[in-house]
């Protein structure tokens, strides 16, 4: 009896070790950077596992502060002020908020920001969930809107306090300083906010020189660039990575965020664009067919 159940563990043994299935990573290249009306965000969209391309098309920037979630702060009805379930203080804070209405009103009272993520994907997922769970419940409990300072302080805690496999960048528009705001957030929570750029992820290695090289280029920070010139900055710097880096591939996601909100642009490498221009020069009418099928004689 005991040889039977010694069989039956190691064969469960060596089952659970020749199944087990390798966790599903973003060995990514994601990207921000500072312009003059707000940030840029971008990213590949190669998901693998090993050396397995899982997903071709996998969507890297998830948006968790957007639209102050369609919720307003205006002030509960005369019915719900009569109501015995406010007390004193909630009364207070309504009070206090009513003094703010000016101030909100010239400026947007919503932040817009988005996470950039790489490392695991069912972590990073985990955690871009979870945070925009919390910062609804912030909303709808407090009445108040939340900053991109507050998510990336939310997103340090969650990495800090769990062993999550991830690697973040925090950026938006941050409606309490009026201007674009870039986090990085690295494995184990260590905060730093950095003021023209972020990169991160196992691309990030191939193009750290040529992005050294286009700002000490210039005499003026990333913030001082305009919307057209970090589009283009991030897209370019993205397609070199994708050339490099095996683990970055597809197309280039990038969003640009400002006070009114985001614009999703989608680029193709161009290295993509140029063989199409070639095949199509080379597919004449006459040898169409040729590049098919070897013609039967």
């Amino acid at each position: 009896m005991k040889s039977i159940l010694l069989f039956a563990t190691l064969t469960l043994l060596i089952y659970s070790c020749t199944t087990a299935v390798e966790q599903v990573s973003m060995g990514t290249t994601i990207f921000a950077v500072k312009y003059r009306d707000g940030v840029v965000v971008g990213a590949d969209t190669r998901t693998s596992v090993s050396g397995y391309v899982s997903n071709r098309y996998a969507t890297k920037i998830s948006f968790v502060l957007e639209d102050d979630f369609g919720l307003s702060l205006n002030r509960p009805s005369d019915v719900q002020l009569k109501s015995s379930l406010l007390d004193a203080h909630q009364k207070q804070l309504l009070q206090k908020q009513d003094q703010q209405t000016e101030t909100l009103s010239s400026s947007p009272p919503f932040s817009t920001g988005c996470i950039c993520r790489s490392g695991s994907a069912a972590d990073t997922q985990y955690v871009a969930d979870a945070v925009r769970h919390q910062l609804l419940n912030r909303k709808v409990m407090h009445h108040t809107s939340s900053s991109i300072s507050n998510l990336a302080h939310l997103l340090k805690n969650y990495l800090y306090n769990n062993e999550l496999q991830a690697s973040l960048i925090c950026a938006g528009y941050d409606h309490v300083r009026e201007e674009g705001v870039i986090f990085s957030i690295d494995l184990g929570g260590t905060l730093m906010e950095q003021h023209d750029f972020a990169c991160n992820g196992s691309g990030s290695g191939y193009i750290l020189g040529h992005i050294d090289k286009f700002i000490n280029a210039r005499d003026f920070s990333c913030s001082r660039m305009s919307e057209e010139e970090a589009v283009e900055f991030v897209g370019s710097s993205i397609e070199l990575a994708m050339d490099r880096d095996g683990s970055s591939g597809g197309v280039v996601r990038i969003y640009v965020i400002n006070r009114n909100g985001k614009k999703k642009i989608l680029r193709t490498p161009e290295k993509y664009d140029v063989q199409k221009k070639i095949e199509s020069d080379q597919m004449k009418p006459s040898n169409i067919l040729s590049h098919f099928a070897p013609a039967v004689r």
